[in-house]
């Protein structure tokens, strides 16, 4: 089987039509349509509905790309392998959540720069479950996010890493918080509760500390962890967040954390396929260290590595 079809039925299926195509692989629209067309012979099946709005992958289209992904890495590897002295190098699309973002991804991106000089780092950022989805439809090498990931689980085709983990806890300004007790249901009742996204995991945590009661809690929905800081700082209501978020703030008593219902950790996790080259499984490598570095140094009240070393 020609691997350069391969190839091109995979950028065809995320290019979306066959001049883009054409386009980014150098070549006609003639030859990427008979390109395609020898494939569909040599498989006896249709891979591509073609129309007027452009193309779409049949059921056993979508197959295909995702196998041929796979033989097209290991390809690319075999190809690595023959060069032992070669460096690492290529694309590595990082899928990441704020969170990290305000805490140890420019260190990451800053240490991936020196080390492997060779690899190119492309960041989205997003909620948890729009990056899962992207890991889905193969959008993303190396997904970095708090949220559970079903496919991870007794699935041969991910691998799920937990990194580090982040304590929960009650943030405000100090005039919104009782003086010399923990926080109560009651309390947290009487005032704007600021979380993340309503599909993120500390919002359904929030959210189940009232199922058995009778009066519905305002939980807000911020997906900005700026947004909530600078509302939380406003004195609009008490936050459910990490407190590493607003060390500064604590630090200085512009805010207070505060005793109450105990609320699950925000445990992180790397996600990959496990089909993925050397540039990824280096990139993994170095997000590994560059936690458990960052958590170190914090200290386990802000920030707790999970790696066996860093117990």
């Amino acid at each position: 089987m020609n691997t350069k079809f391969l190839e091109t039925l995979v950028v065809l299926s995320k290019a979306g039509s066959f001049r883009e195509t054409a386009q980014l692989m150098f070549t006609t629209q003639a030859a990427i349509s008979q390109r395609i067309a020898s494939l569909e012979s040599e498989l006896g099946t249709g891979l591509v509905v073609r129309s007027v709005r452009g193309i779409t992958m049949t059921p056993v289209g979508e197959q295909v790309v995702r196998q041929a992904e796979r033989m097209l890495a290991v390809e690319r590897e075999l190809r690595e392998c023959a060069q032992p002295g070669a460096p690492v190098a290529g694309r590595v699309r990082i899928g990441t959540i704020e969170s990290i973002v305000r805490t140890w991804l420019s260190p990451l991106i800053r240490q991936l720069g020196e080390r492997h000089p060779l690899v190119e780092p492309d960041i989205t950022v997003a909620p948890a479950m729009d990056l899962q989805e992207l890991l889905r439809q193969r959008k993303l090498d190396l997904l970095i996010q708090n949220d559970p990931f079903a496919e991870a689980s007794g699935n041969l085709d991910y691998l799920a890493l937990p990194l580090c983990e982040f304590p929960v806890c009650w943030v405000a300004r100090p005039d919104l918080l009782p003086d010399k007790r923990p926080l109560t249901l009651e309390d947290l009742e009487l005032k704007p509760l600021l979380t993340f996204s309503r599909t993120s995991s500390p919002h359904a945590h929030v959210r189940a500390l009232f199922a058995a009661r009778s009066i519905e809690p305002r939980v807000c929905s911020v997906p900005s962890v700026e947004s909530i800081i600078q509302l939380v700082c406003d004195g609009y209501g008490i936050a459910a967040i990490p407190p590493i978020f607003v060390r500064k703030q604590l630090e200085q008593g512009l805010l207070r954390q505060a005793e109450g219902p105990a609320l699950p950790s925000m445990t992180i996790t790397a996600i990959h396929a496990r089909s993925s080259g050397p540039a990824v499984d280096a990139t993994l490598q170095l997000v590994r260290e560059v936690a458990a570095g960052y958590c170190e140094q914090s200290g386990q009240t802000w920030a707790r590595s999970l790696e066996p070393d860093h117990d």
